[in-house]
């Protein structure tokens, strides 16, 4: 946890002034959110504290410093010093309710571990807000339209026009198996060897949906030269998919349909597999091939 010497130097700091306030504005969040389980247990209360406050800070810090001087990832350390300050009140005070209540070896040993306890507490909020800022600003990074638009290559005279042919052969793995593995969980069989196989494909479906996400934005954010008359819109292709999850979600949510996450896997799977053929046949048709630069296109 930041001090309060630390903590007034580094708001004298203008380039690590937005990232503390960030990080103190998590700190009323977090203790609102264990408010009423506090006195009930010091078992209950690491159940009852959201951590939803804290992966925004990063996502605000990771954005704001994208396009400042000062280093993403020690803005974001200073986003989990003071963000940690909340976890740790509300660790205090769960600590003094297990004394009071209880007043027992339990309530000795929590006090025993407290220093402990505070200490992985402020690292666990530290690499949360830090990892989470330079996440965003990576992702940040690759969707600026200035970056993506590259010239010609000065080696060979070619120009950049596509990205990597193994990610490619990766997404088009993808495009294949994704039908195979959610049609045979249509017409699975009921036996016990049927239903060990439909779980190794929403498995290995549901794994590989993830990874072909991540494969697909880095691909379509890959610098591309401005001659070759595409840029694919990273918007459509890998944020449609995680759109099309989190409706079925709700939609499954809100009409009480069985078990909603499956639902939303699902819908964001298929929606991937589309966008995966439509980026896959746009790539070949219009940028799969490296032309010489000054060449005209065909």
């Amino acid at each position: 946890m930041v001090s309060p010497r630390s903590l007034r130097d580094g708001l004298a700091d203008e380039s690590l002034r937005v990232a503390i306030l960030i990080g103190l504005a998590t700190v009323p969040v977090t203790v609102a959110s264990a408010w009423g389980p506090v006195a009930d247990s010091l078992g209950t209360v690491g159940d009852s504290v959201s951590d939803g406050a804290l992966l925004l800070a990063g996502v605000l810090t990771g954005y704001y410093y994208s396009s400042r001087p000062t280093e993403t990832r020690y803005a974001g350390i200073w986003t989990g010093r003071a963000g940690s300050i909340g976890l740790v009140l509300v660790f205090c005070a769960s600590v003094v309710a297990a004394i009071v209540s209880d007043g027992g070896l339990g309530a000795a040993i929590a006090v025993i571990l407290s220093p402990v306890v505070i200490g992985l507490i402020i690292v666990f909020t530290v690499l949360v807000t830090m990892l989470t800022a330079v996440g965003t600003d990576w992702v940040v990074t690759r969707l600026d339209r200035s970056r993506r638009l590259a010239a010609s290559d000065a080696k060979d005279g070619t120009e950049r026009t596509d990205g990597s042919p193994k990610r490619r052969l990766v997404l088009a793995g993808y495009a294949v198996l994704t039908p195979i593995a959610l049609g045979y969980l249509v017409i699975q069989s009921a036996s016990g060897a049927g239903i060990v196989i439909s779980t190794l494909a929403v498995i290995v479906v549901t794994v590989f949906s993830f990874a072909a996400l991540g494969i697909l934005f880095i691909d379509a954010t890959e610098p591309r030269a401005v001659r070759t008359g595409w840029l694919p819109n990273v918007w459509l292709y890998a944020g449609g998919p995680i759109v099309a999850g989190v409706l079925g979600y709700l939609i499954a949510t809100v009409q009480g349909w069985g078990y909603p996450p499956g639902y939303g896997q699902y819908s964001f799977s298929i929606a991937l597999w589309l966008a995966t053929i439509a980026y896959l046949a746009n790539s070949h048709r219009r940028g799969s091939r490296r032309r010489p630069a000054g060449s005209s296109k065909s």
